[in-house]
């Protein structure tokens, strides 16, 4: 080969080169764009029940990572993603970029989720200086594959999960997370900031309803009694959710709000009426609310309802047939054992759903043929 052959070829594969490299950094990450397909990563994970991380893990989450779509596969990993720290129980902060760099990704096109548990792990991802390790031991909880979440599961500073194809599962993945300031949206430019705070805004309704939602794991039941400064138990769904409404019960779930605290609502001539889905985190009792909740219109407490003035004293045989009905269904649903169908009074200090309440008798039909005990025996 000629020198002048040589140097226009070498010419030319630099020119190459440059119009790669070139191409390669202008690709850049937009910061609606990222928020969008983090957004998209919980929307899909809240929809699989079999995805559910326990509610004990949703509580205790200080600070929540999710990066989106990860290249896995390959010997070293850098991606970014959304972080949100939470601020009170039911309130997240506006969302900021991290970037991610590590290794431990086995499968492409990996969404990666970090649940950061103690009040170490939030400082250290506020700082930028966040590490991440894989599970030591068994693959993080899900509500699928752990019955009880205990004590040992949520020790740790953080649980990380890996989500391929829409499936969650526990993550080895190790590497560094901290800030993204590159991605910090541009203030001077208005219009990119707005598709930005309108996109970020999406982003944080999806967390939340993605922490709202549950796989119920029990059945509490309830009676409505009456509801303060009325002077008969509740007629109906609206009549409770307004009540619910102004306790600020309100919820976000699957895109929606809900006020009323139950999930479903049995009224005296033995119909039902829906509540919250049955996907959405309950409000009707504390520690318990990834049971569902299962109210019956009345008051059968004998002390506080002797007369009947505040409504039925007992529920109807048509009630008792529908609970019956329900709570069998939604067994075989969620696979809910018998020991987890509970009394309010069962699990806090209350009279709900008060001493007349057949409970017993309830229990002893959901043991005939059709519920769940039986089938297993």
């Amino acid at each position: 080969m000629s020198l002048l052959r040589f140097a226009k070829k070498a010419a030319l594969l630099f020119l190459v080169a440059s119009s790669i490299g070139s191409a390669h950094s202008a690709q850049k990450v937009e910061p609606a764009a990222l928020l969008s397909s983090a957004s998209h990563v919980l929307d899909g994970i809240s929809r699989k029940s079999e995805n559910a991380v326990p509610d004990a893990v949703l509580n205790r989450t200080k600070c929540f990572v999710v990066i989106p779509h990860l290249a896995g596969g390959t010997a070293h990993v850098n991606g970014r993603g959304v972080a949100n720290c939470r601020e009170t129980p039911d309130r997240w902060s506006a969302p900021f970029f991290i970037k991610f760099r590590g290794h431990g990704l086995r499968a492409p096109h990996t969404d990666l989720l970090v649940f950061i548990l103690s009040s170490t792990g939030a400082r250290m991802l506020r700082s930028g200086k966040l590490q991440i390790r894989g599970q030591k031991r068994a693959s993080a909880p899900l509500v699928s594959t752990t019955q009880v979440t205990t004590q040992l599961d949520l020790t740790g500073e953080f649980l990380t999960y890996a989500g391929v194809a829409g499936v969650l599962s526990g993550s080895e993945a190790n590497g560094i997370i901290g800030h993204d300031t590159s991605l910090a949206p541009v203030a001077s430019d208005r219009a990119h900031s707005g598709v930005v705070d309108k996109t970020s805004k999406k982003y944080l309704g999806s967390v939340v309803s993605f922490f709202n939602t549950i796989t119920p794991t029990g059945i509490v039941i309830h009676h409505t009694a009456v509801i303060p400064g009325e002077k008969t138990a509740p007629r109906k769904k609206r009549d409770i959710d307004k009540y619910h409404q102004a306790r600020g019960f309100e919820i976000l779930c699957f895109g929606s709000v809900y006020h009323m605290a139950y999930h479903y609502l049995i009224l005296p001539n033995g119909k039902v009426q829906a509540g919250r889905p049955e996907r959405c985190e309950g409000a009707h009792a504390e520690g318990y609310n990834s049971y569902l909740g299962i109210s019956v219109v009345g008051d059968f407490s004998s002390e506080d309802n002797p007369t009947g003035k505040k409504g039925p004293t007992k529920p109807s045989d048509k009630q008792i047939a529908a609970l019956i009905q329900l709570c069998r269904r939604l067994q075989h649903r969620y696979n809910i054992p018998l020991q987890h169908i509970v009394r309010h009074s069962d699990i806090s200090s209350t009279q709900c759903p008060g001493n007349d309440f057949p409970f017993r008798n309830v229990l002893h039909q959901l043991e005939l043929p059709g519920g769940v005990e039986s089938r297993s025996r």
